[in-house]
């Protein structure tokens, strides 16, 4: 019990070095002496007659199933007990312990069944029944679901596979006479039934990686082999499912040892290093084929091959060197455009967010719960977890949570560029946007105006400014989707010559949306399509030096309609002869302007660049602009 143990971290893709012998071929071979094989020679007495196996599901791969008769339930050898106490493991009898000492050494978790207490005699791995229960060896009795996989007879369930046996089968003082399963599982089964049991053992650690069918044979025969040495009786192992078949001959390029590694062992160092892993090597020219045994499920390509030579042969024999790389050609307006877009936000005050591609069930269901148009959402085939198991349709659910948890005075800004996906049928449409949100503490304004409202518009349309060289607009949108407040949003147009691109969206946060994340604060958020942004003016426009002559600056107090918009009134006085600028910095509503009517502050810059402006034609100009507006717009001085 004083001997030295070592502790050893095996990553997950190497489950053949999850065992002792695993881990004694890797030293074997980096100390270039033989393997000692476990001895697995045994007489067998006769066949496993009585003994039957049904799989009715896919997810048994192989199942070995062998009878031993005449065995006595004892303390097991000293020898035994101690290596299991140095490797953590409880010794009880010789029956238990030879199971956990056969999984601990050669890597195959066993189950030994009490014999008489089998059903018929027959062996059954299905998916359990509605309502069917469990008690399992530690006692507790399991409500099993759609995700266990049970090992049964003909009357019940008597253990879940892979993960741990059921005490209606469980050896006792008085069994004398044994059933062996070594068995192979299909490993995501084996690891969604642990996680929904909440249940983990060493069994399942391994079977849950998809562990080489040739190890359920290896195992039920060392097991076999210990049985009888105890003075059982031992009968041929018979095997259902899947039979173990080699791996395909991969060809290895001698050369590409040296391309890869920048160093090479040699034709004969190379055969060596692979043979001493158990590797069958055959030398034909330029090229080694090689086969890799049953237990390396990891290897399917030569450059694994070449990594099994170097680890064999040392890293440390690795050269620091740069390797040669050919220059190609890449398009990276792409990446430009996108650094261009995160260093414009950064510069506004905006942080960089990134948020997880997945999202749960619940995201879309509380949507269409809330009278969103959702679209048809991807679904993993192989999730994770529950929370992850759809791809996102909009990245503005998890902005919202981070903001949720945010506690950092305000204002509060965030942006992300990222992949969302829609129209999950047949193939999910995946797009490339910019999600920027920005919340300010609440203040009550009228319900026709919002400041952070324009504030974000304002950062949105410099943000297409700084990519495009050319000036966005902001439009009426009529169907803004889920999430967007349906009366508060408006679309990010770019005219450009003839032609008119919608670049995304921009709008308050839907009040049904902000209740859901429990946020008090005033929500703006915007998303633009990137690939929206590639268009860019292909000319500046050209320098025009400044007026020398002074500027005129007059204020207008217009009434208008309510449908009436800003950019409308701008666009139509900034067409007027004189003017240089112009700007609507107020609007007005009450009752005494009129119902369905409001007021427009609005100033009109005038200048010329060959002579100073005389207030006759001042006047003169600005009687052109209030024309205009009269006729175009219905619009009146206010007095």
């Amino acid at each position: 019990l004083d001997d030295p143990v070592l502790d050893v971290d095996v990553t997950p893709n190497r489950v053949d070095a999850m065992s002792m012998v695993g881990l004694a071929r890797e030293l074997a071979a980096s100390f270039g002496v033989a393997l000692r094989e476990p001895a697995t020679n045994v007489a067998y007495a006769g066949p496993t007659e009585d003994l039957r196996v049904t799989i009715e599901t896919l997810d048994c791969r192989r199942y070995v199933a062998q009878r031993v008769s005449g065995v006595a339930v004892r303390p097991a050898s000293a020898w035994m007990r101690v290596r299991l106490a140095l490797a953590g493991q409880r010794p009880i009898n010789n029956l238990v312990d030879i199971s956990n000492f056969v999984m601990l050494e050669v890597g195959q978790p066993l189950h030994f069944f009490d014999y008489a207490k089998i059903s018929g005699a027959h062996i059954v791995v299905r998916d359990p029944k509605p309502g069917e229960t469990l008690t399992t060896l530690d006692g507790t009795e399991r409500a099993l679901g759609e995700t266990a996989l049970l090992i049964a007879d003909d009357r019940q369930a008597t253990g879940l596979a892979g993960l741990m046996g059921g005490q209606i089968s469980e050896v006792s003082d008085t069994t004398t006479e044994i059933a062996i399963e070594s068995a192979n599982w299909t490993g995501p089964r084996i690891r969604r039934m642990s996680v929904a049991l909440g249940l983990r053992t060493e069994a399942s650690t391994r079977n849950e990686k998809n562990l080489p069918l040739a190890l359920a044979d290896l195992g039920a025969a060392r097991a076999a082999h210990l049985l009888s040495a105890e003075g059982g009786t031992i009968f041929a192992p018979i095997g259902y499912g899947q039979q173990p078949q080699a791996h395909a001959a991969i060809a290895l390029p001698k050369d590409l040892v040296q391309r890869l590694l920048g160093f090479t062992p040699g034709d004969e160092g190379t055969a060596t290093a692979l043979r001493s892993l158990g590797f069958t090597v055959e030398d034909a020219g330029a090229t080694f084929h090689v086969t890799a045994p049953g237990w390396r499920s990891d290897i399917a390509i030569a450059p694994d091959l070449v990594e099994e030579v170097a680890r064999v042969v040392g890293y440390d024999k690795l050269e620091a060197s740069m390797p040669a790389v050919a220059l190609q050609p890449l398009h990276s307006a792409d990446f430009d455009r996108e650094i261009t877009v995160a260093r414009t936000l950064a510069g506004l005050g905006y942080r960089e967010c990134l948020t997880l591609g997945l999202q749960a069930a619940a995201i879309a269901d509380g949507d269409r719960a809330r009278g969103f148009a959702v679209p048809p959402v991807a679904e993993i085939i192989n999730p994770l977890s529950d929370d992850q198991r759809y791809l996102r349709y909009s990245m503005v659910h998890a902005h919202l949570g981070l903001l949720a948890r945010d506690r950092q005075p305000r204002p509060y800004r965030t942006f992300e560029i990222g992949h969302v996906f829609q129209d999950a049928h047949p193939v999910p449409t995946e797009r490339n946007v910019v999600t920027i949100l920005a919340a300010n503490t609440h203040v009550d304004e009228p319900g026709w105006h919002s400041t952070p409202f324009l504030a974000l518009k304002s950062d949105v349309l410099a943000l297409v400014h700084a990519v495009t060289s050319l000036h966005a607009t902001l439009k009426p949108c009529s169907d803004a989707p889920g999430g967007f407040h349906p009366g508060k949003s408006a679309n990010i147009v770019l005219t450009y010559g003839e032609m008119t691109h919608t670049l995304g969206i921009l709008g308050v946060l839907d009040p049904r949306l902000a209740r859901a994340y429990d946020i008090g604060d005033d929500v703006v958020i915007a998303e633009l399509e990137l690939a929206a942004l590639a268009v860019r003016a292909e000319r500046f426009a050209p320098w025009i030096a400044p007026s020398r002559f002074p500027a005129v600056e007059r204020d207008l107090a217009l009434v208008v309609d309510v449908a009436v918009s800003a950019d409308a009134v701008t666009t139509l006085v900034r067409g007027c002869d004189g003017v240089r600028a112009t700007q609507v910095f107020d609007e007005y509503r009450s009752e005494q302007i009129g119902a369905g009517r409001k007021s427009l502050a609005v100033r009109v810059v005038l200048q010329r660049d060959d002579a100073t402006l005389t207030d006759d034609q001042v006047d003169g100009l600005m009687a052109g602009v209030t024309s205009a507006l009269r006729d175009q717009l219905g619009a009146s001085l206010r007095g």
